[in-house]
């Protein structure tokens, strides 16, 4: 299981970004969506429905964004 902090994310009043460390072989997509369940258990079901993205870093780090 990815290792984040829902906790803990970057805001600039449009989006929240989350930084999350993938173990070995575990998709992107899989890590999206074990933070996207974190968001909706935090900050309620209606974020299910925001925009989600995420952009895999060189370095194996997957930055996970919603929009408000």
């Amino acid at each position: 299981m990815a290792q984040f902090d829902i906790d803990s994310h970057l805001s600039n009043g449009k989006r929240l970004e989350w930084l999350a460390l993938p173990d070995a072989g575990e998709r992107a997509e899989d890590v999206t969506s074990k933070v996207k369940q974190a968001a909706i258990d935090k900050f309620g079901g209606i974020v299910f429905f925001n925009r989600w993205e995420h952009v895999v870093a060189s370095n194996g780090y997957v930055t996970v964004r919603m929009y408000a």
